[in-house]
């Protein structure tokens, strides 16, 4: 009834050999870029010397992940509920074909290194897009390393449109 010293060797590889391949799988998931996108509505530019620009839609995107991907566009989708946003469906779409301001360098395609950041700049107050804080408008980044694109909602404004033009009076 003793234990054979083989069947105990083969089990104990048979465990590290399993958590070895785990390892692995696991390194191999979180290998690449890793994008974080975020989305700031409504912002002012304020331009020494140049002139103000209001409404403008900014856009930051940072790679902390340990390989290198390349941004090759700039867009805007619509969903709007939450089964379009899960089967990518959009009932809108829009592409931003340059997101930058005079005198930046950020011009697509743009090379994102690790630890890089990339600002894109897109007008928030357009006819064709129509309220970009409605809260169903989310930005697209759309890069090399993967088919679908990276999504960060823009955030749903907190005063209605109404009640800011009255504001303003």
């Amino acid at each position: 009834m003793g234990v054979d010293v083989a069947t105990l060797a083969t089990a104990y590889a048979a465990v590290v050999a399993t958590g070895a391949l785990a390892l692995e799988v696991r390194r191999w998931f979180e290998s690449g870029p890793k994008l974080v996108v975020k989305a700031q509505p409504n912002m002012t530019l304020i331009n020494a010397g140049g002139p103000e620009r209001e409404g403008l839609l900014l856009v930051n995107v940072s790679n902390r992940g340990e390989g290198v991907t390349t941004i090759t566009h700039f867009g805007l989708l619509e969903f709007p509920d939450a089964i379009s946003r899960w089967q990518r469906k959009a009932s809108n779409s829009f592409i931003v074909a340059h997101p930058y301001l005079a005198g930046m360098n950020t011009a697509l395609p743009y090379v994102l290194r690790p630890g890089e950041m990339w600002t894109g700049f897109a007008d928030g107050k357009s006819e064709a897009t129509g309220d970009l804080q409605s809260g169903t408008m989310w930005v697209a980044i759309y890069t090399t390393d993967r088919e679908k694109p990276y999504l960060a909602l823009i955030p749903k404004r907190s005063i209605p449109v109404e009640l800011q033009d009255a504001k303003k009076v």
